[in-house]
């Protein structure tokens, strides 16, 4: 018997492709990291649920496509491996019509180990626009289906922010936010990228709007 057991609901970020990005639309949250703290932040938990902690989404196109990416399990130290759980189960929702928090589209990402070779790991990526079955190959590679591009693997946390004047303007009331300070810098995350062809989501001048939760299965 399995469980899923919900971990975390990340960002939620609009697109619009008609026009001005953002167009018409309020400021959202960039990431939800380290929330719920007593689950996934380390200064709250001493197990915290790294592989299940989303960091941010980020979405964004081309002439010809939509790309979204989610990443997890980070910041962290660069000699540190990536996560690949096969018992986390993570979900990207987009919205292309209608309310933006109605997904028209969920895409799951599963993680697994290679049957004949445990040390390998694998990507399952099931329900992306234009394809009319789940993407699967191996980590740290791009693989292709239906005009549709997806990469799993560790890279470069994409994040900046400078932690130290954030914490000293709040200390002080004095702007001192500097882009010399990278809080993120050197270190990496887990990511999975999806390239979308753009005619695959596009929905007129409607905005797309993409978020994403993690789930931990609970095995019984």
């Amino acid at each position: 018997m399995r469980k899923y057991q919900l971990m975390i609901a990340s960002a939620v970020v609009a697109l619009g492709l008609g026009g001005s990005w953002m167009a018409g639309m309020a400021p959202v949250t960039a990431a939800d990291h380290f929330d719920p703290p007593q689950r996934v932040d380390p200064a709250a938990t001493s197990t915290p649920e790294l592989p299940a902690d989303i960091a941010d989404v980020y979405l964004y196109h081309t002439t010809d496509s939509v790309i979204v990416s989610i990443g997890f399990s980070g910041p962290q130290a660069a000699d540190l491996p990536a996560s690949y759980d096969r018992d986390v189960l993570y979900r990207v929702m987009l919205s292309n019509a209608g309310p933006v928090t109605d997904a028209e589209f969920t895409i799951d990402i599963r993680f697994g180990q290679d049957a004949t070779n445990p040390a390998a790991s694998g990507v399952r990526v099931a329900g992306i626009p234009g394809t009319t079955a789940p993407v699967i190959g191996p980590v740290e590679s791009i693989l292709t289906s239906s005009g549709v591009k997806v990469f799993a693997g560790l890279i470069d946390d994409p994040f900046n922010f400078d932690a130290v004047g954030f914490r000293m303007t709040r200390e002080t009331g004095n702007l001192q936010i500097s882009n010399t300070r990278n809080r993120f810098a050197g270190l990496n995350t887990t990511a999975v990228v999806i390239e979308i062809p753009k005619a695959a989501l596009q929905n007129g001048t409607n905005p797309i709007t993409a978020w994403a939760t993690s789930a931990r299965i609970v095995r019984a």
